[in-house]
């Protein structure tokens, strides 16, 4: 069992040692009573979550504040009653972005019959894991997924963002909705998917009328990027998307804001870490996210940083890698319901079947409808932020057309366009 566990479980049953020691002593504090944690009430076996996530490897500085998004949901069900009376327990382990790794721990989580459902976020290693989940019948309930044979392609997977393709399109929406004259793009080494979804850049430029120069390779072990940044000003390119881990785009933009490049980055989904990016004096970035923006005025998106700082007050919670998870759980929460004491695998299958056209009240960038036997939905919609280097937090850029979830001001999602 994962030791995040076992040091909540740990934390609990301390909590109630304390509190039989003060009614042992009959008093606890002026009023004679004790105030115990709603958690230690829950009873039953735990409903388990699966979390197979890349918590190391050379893309996982990009994933950071998911896990503490699944602990602070954990935390706050628990608090709140658990489902059906019954505690909630991620089981969170870690695929390393590596094959091999993640084939390990999803065989372990899906022969655990207690786990009823897993969460999946890891973009190098999810491809290798999606044909044994779907043969062990297990649900996957999200959340950042990409390679879309698997999050668009198999039944077992109930996806909520968009696909590697649908990443680079929302790119280059947010690039013509800045203005953008010339686009070059720099693409992760570690993963054959980065290279393989830059087919879509030429076709989705041009439907919006931005120019295309092609994209460079990026080591996340290079010693410099000086290469790579003469490579985005030679081509004159204004707009340069980063299709790398949060820790080689600190790199490759200081480089180039070193050398003198004047353009525009960008980042998608949980590559967009503005705590560390604000140290890039003179950085400018526009780009697009696949988790709700945590910085919304929305009442479910305070709930959310209201959590985050009672359970995980430690986590950074500025990265889409947080928001996503959140939300994915959400969902779960939305689909079994809160009062629900049987869930199984089967019984969150028939859940997620029945779920229609939701959006979470904007916390999912578009409607989502699952239907039984088949793969999920494209999901075409995403957020797009505006950022420099000193705000105090990115500006969401407004849909050109018609809000993709509905919702309005600072949850409102576009979509992509070509």
């Amino acid at each position: 069992m994962n030791h995040h566990r076992r040091a909540s479980r740990g934390a609990r049953n301390i909590t109630a040692l304390a509190a039989s020691c003060c009614l042992a002593l009959t008093a606890c504090g002026s009023g004679g009573g004790s105030a115990s944690d709603p958690a230690d009430k829950l009873k039953g076996e735990p409903v388990k979550i699966g979390f197979a996530i890349s918590e190391t490897g050379p893309l996982s500085s990009s994933t950071t504040a998911a896990t503490a998004a699944a602990r602070a949901w954990e935390k706050k069900v628990n608090s709140d009653g658990g489902l059906g009376g019954r505690p909630v327990e991620i089981v969170i382990a870690d695929t390393k972005n590596n094959a091999s790794a993640a084939q390990s721990v999803a065989k372990s989580l899906a022969q655990d019959k207690k786990v009823v459902a897993t969460l999946l976020v890891d973009a190098v290693a999810e491809g290798s894991v999606g044909k044994y989940l779907e043969s062990a019948d297990i649900p996957v309930i999200g959340s950042a997924g990409y390679n879309a044979a698997v999050w668009n392609g198999l039944p077992n997977f109930f996806t909520q963002s968009p696909n590697s393709a649908t990443v680079i399109k929302s790119l280059v929406t947010a690039a013509g909705a800045f203005g953008a004259k010339q686009l070059v793009s720099a693409v992760c080494a570690e993963s054959a998917t980065c290279a393989d979804d830059t087919k879509v850049y030429k076709p989705a430029t041009a439907a919006v009328g931005v120019g295309y120069g092609g994209y460079t390779t990026v080591a996340s072990n290079a010693a410099s990027y000086t290469a790579e940044c003469l490579n985005f000003k030679n081509k004159k390119a204004d707009y340069v998307p980063l299709l790398v881990s949060v820790d080689t785009a600190v790199r490759v933009m200081g480089d180039c804001v070193q050398q003198g490049y004047k353009g525009v980055f960008a980042t998608s989904s949980t590559s967009f870490n503005p705590t560390k990016y604000s140290a890039i004096q003179g950085m400018h970035m526009v780009g697009t996210l696949n988790g709700f923006p945590w910085w919304a005025d929305s009442p479910p998106v305070a709930e959310f940083r209201d959590a985050m700082k009672k359970y995980e007050p430690k986590t950074d919670i500025s990265s889409s890698s947080a928001t996503t998870v959140w939300a994915s759980l959400e969902l779960f929460l939305k689909a079994v319901g809160p009062d629900t004491d049987t869930v199984t695998r089967d019984s969150v299958f028939e859940a997620y079947r029945g779920i229609k056209d939701e959006t979470l009240d904007g916390l999912l960038p578009e409607p989502v409808t699952y239907t039984a036997g088949k793969p999920s939905a494209e999901v075409n919609c995403f957020w797009q932020y505006d950022y420099k280097a000193g705000d105090d937090h990115p500006k969401l850029l407004p849909p050109s057309g018609k809000s993709g979830n509905g919702a309005s001001g600072d949850l409102a999602s576009a979509c992509a366009e070509g």
